[in-house]
């Protein structure tokens, strides 16, 4: 349920269901399209959620059971995919975000130093309540350059979204990157829990994304 109330409220929950977007046409292996769509069935599962207090946001996946019938590589997979293993904590007005990796030992904290360059256009539709507007991005994750577009609603006045993608005049009720389609599932207006995870180690996003890069790069020579 979408409220249509939550203007001027401080105080957040913004749920968010995942959909695949994954072209199998483009795949040229059977067995590549057979691990994209048993991924695509196991993110039709996934809830992530955007908790915003004030100035403040935490994005991240919500905790679920795990049904039996899961491959835990699979679910591992399809999390991967979006992002599932990382917290985002951002601010408004700063440029500073922090990522949580939760999938590392030691425990690590990335730090991106990041002003968003977002394009607006005049395309528009209605998500719920609400009329959105379509606005697109880029972030560089090492040598990829990974393009998002966004539906923002101008009456929501929250300058936040999934996965610590902000700026925009307004809250990011639908976003599309690369496979992965977030889309809202529920707004509520109660009190929450800003609680971001500690770590033992701290590095740039940069350095991370970059690190791997040579890994891959390391990986595919030895293969060859």
């Amino acid at each position: 349920m979408v409220f249509g109330t939550v203007f001027g409220q401080k105080s957040l929950h913004i749920s968010y269901k995942v959909e695949s977007n994954f072209d199998l046409n483009e795949m040229k292996h059977e067995q590549t399209k057979s691990m994209a769509t048993m991924a695509a069935a196991v993110m039709s599962d996934f809830e992530f959620q955007l908790l915003i207090a004030n100035d403040e946001s935490i994005f991240k996946q919500s905790k679920q059971l795990v049904r039996d019938d899961i491959d835990p590589m699979m679910y591992e997979l399809a999390a991967g995919f979006c992002s599932g293993n990382q917290i985002w904590h951002t601010k408004a007005d700063d440029s500073i975000k922090r990522i949580a990796l939760l999938n590392t030992d030691p425990s690590m904290v990335l730090t991106l130093d990041e002003k968003l360059q977002w394009k607006i256009t005049n395309e528009s539709k209605q998500i719920g309540n609400f009329t959105v507007l379509k606005a697109k991005t880029t972030r560089r994750l090492g040598s990829y350059l990974e393009e998002i577009e966004a539906w923002f609603a101008p009456k929501l006045p929250y300058s936040f979204g999934p996965l610590g993608y902000n700026g925009l005049p307004g809250l990011i009720l639908e976003m599309y990157r690369d496979n992965v389609i977030f889309k809202l599932k529920e707004i509520q207006e109660k009190k929450v829990e800003m609680k971001f995870p500690e770590s033992s180690k701290e590095m740039t996003f940069e350095k991370y994304y970059d690190m791997l890069d040579a890994n891959m790069a390391a990986i595919k020579k030895r293969g060859g």
